[in-house]
């Protein structure tokens, strides 16, 4: 949680570095105050933040030159002779199998939400509740993992959210709640702080007469926000041009509706909800026509996956860490306890993934670049003058660079030809003396007798 929060801050700058920009701040269920960081298009009117963040990541991802494999599904993660992973092995589009070796393995697979056998496994009482997760989360990463022995941990907390479209399984965002939506029962009637905790509005919700609410706006809100627009034009609203109109399109006692709603009013303007002590006020619903969404929990986010320490290494059941094999997002456990916070998901996977990008990187590195098995690295001096920093082993033949990671002397060679072509490179072969002939401000040489030479 401390590596999730501190780093929360240079993650939204490190979107906007990619031109992912979420600047507009909200509220979402259990927030004291506005923290929530979200995306608006050029008119100011709010967007979906998966919608608009997936295809701007896959477009950095493809300018980047990575290669992406659609409808292949993983189903194992490969290791060598001492457990470290070194791959994955998939099933293709068409049934092939699809084997790709590689020097460390990042599991970003998502939690297990779709998977309602497996839901019910770690959580029976959740048997029979509609999921908001996309068919493809399945758990598999999670299992996987566990096939090589990494740990678990909190699996069998799954959190069901509030406000799930009551015919077709939509998720309906917790944002229009923190924009000053409410929650209505069949008696017409307020139940609930609409903006607490998931878990403690879909236990009022489920103890409400049918185990559902509608979730009401008035067009302001709607003006405001072009993801309540995409609700409307899907059909997940009723409407009505006054709050008797509404309460009947939505078949419920129209005059206790109508009651609720300008008793409501009156709170937002006084800042003061005496009924249920709600804090988070936008503006009163009094802005004609009015729209009410008919909503039911359904399960939404599994708080449960793999255990990994905060450099997002994946632990085995003893708490060591499982070379190679890193993780980041819904796929891990141990993040957000009982019940995740609306929006920190976007921050667990920046950041995480971030940071589980970052070691695989080092990792490889010093998995490709170290010395060959057996032998040891001769211990030799670091110079701090630059970055990243080499140190030559005259005894061994090995070079090093900083901040620790062995370097094998094909790749310093490769690298010098790559910025001095024109200079010779045998200088760095396996024998004592100076290195002459080479000059380059990133790299520097121990020589082990006394002199330092540029390279």
């Amino acid at each position: 949680m401390e590596t999730l929060c501190s780093n929360s801050a240079d993650a939204i700058d490190w979107l906007d570095e990619h031109g992912i920009t979420l600047h507009n701040v909200s509220s979402f269920g259990g927030a004291s105050v506005k923290r929530i960081h979200r995306p608006v298009n050029a008119e100011g009117k709010t967007l979906s933040v998966g919608s608009y963040m997936i295809p701007l990541l896959q477009e950095n991802c493809e300018k980047a030159g990575v290669k992406m494999m659609l409808d292949t599904t993983a189903t194992e993660i490969l290791t060598d002779a001492n457990g470290a992973a070194v791959g994955v092995k998939a099933t293709g589009a068409s049934g092939e199998t699809v084997t790709v070796n590689a020097k460390a393995v990042v599991l970003a697979s998502g939690g297990f939400g779709a998977n309602l056998d497996m839901v019910v496994k770690y959580k029976p009482e959740l048997k029979g509740f509609m999921t908001t997760n996309a068919a493809g989360i399945q758990g598999q990463g999670i299992e996987m993992a566990e096939a090589i022995g990494a740990a678990t941990v909190d699996m069998d907390q799954i959190q069901i959210h509030p406000t799930v479209e009551a015919n077709t399984a939509a998720l309906i965002t917790e944002g229009l709640r923190g924009d000053g939506a409410i929650l209505i029962n069949e008696e017409g009637q307020r139940f609930i702080d609409e903006v607490g905790t998931r878990d403690v509005v879909s236990a009022a919700e489920i103890a409400q007469t049918g185990s559902y609410s509608w979730l009401v706006v008035d067009q302001a809100m709607v003006d405001a926000s072009s993801v309540i627009q995409g609700y409307i034009k899907k059909g997940y609203t009723v409407t009505g041009a006054t709050y008797e109109e509404l309460g009947k399109a939505m078949g419920v006692d129209a005059a206790a509706f109508a009651e609720t709603m300008e008793k409501w009013n009156g709170y937002v303007e006084a800042k003061n909800d005496p009924d249920f002590g709600r804090t988070s006020f936008a503006q009163p619903l009094n802005t004609a026509p009015y729209y009410a969404i008919k909503v039911s929990p359904g399960i939404h986010h599994t708080m449960g996956g793999v255990k990994i320490n905060p450099n997002t290494e994946v632990l085995n059941k003893n708490g060591e860490v499982i070379p190679g094999l890193f993780a980041a997002g819904e796929v891990t456990g141990g993040v957000h306890g009982a019940n995740r916070l609306g929006g920190n998901a976007v921050a667990d996977f920046t950041v995480f993934g971030r940071i589980a990008g970052a070691a695989a990187s080092k990792y490889a590195c010093g998995r490709l670049c170290g010395p060959p098995a057996g032998k040891k690295m001769a211990r030799s001096r670091f110079w701090t003058a630059s970055a990243p920093i080499i140190s030559v082993s005259n005894s061994a033949g090995w070079i090093r660079m900083a901040p620790g990671r062995p370097v094998c002397r094909q790749v310093c060679m490769w690298w010098c030809r790559k910025l001095l072509p024109d200079h010779r490179t045998d200088g760095l072969k396996k024998k004592k003396g100076s290195v002459p002939g080479f000059r380059c401000t990133a790299f520097f040489v121990w020589l082990g007798g006394g002199n330092r030479r540029n390279l």
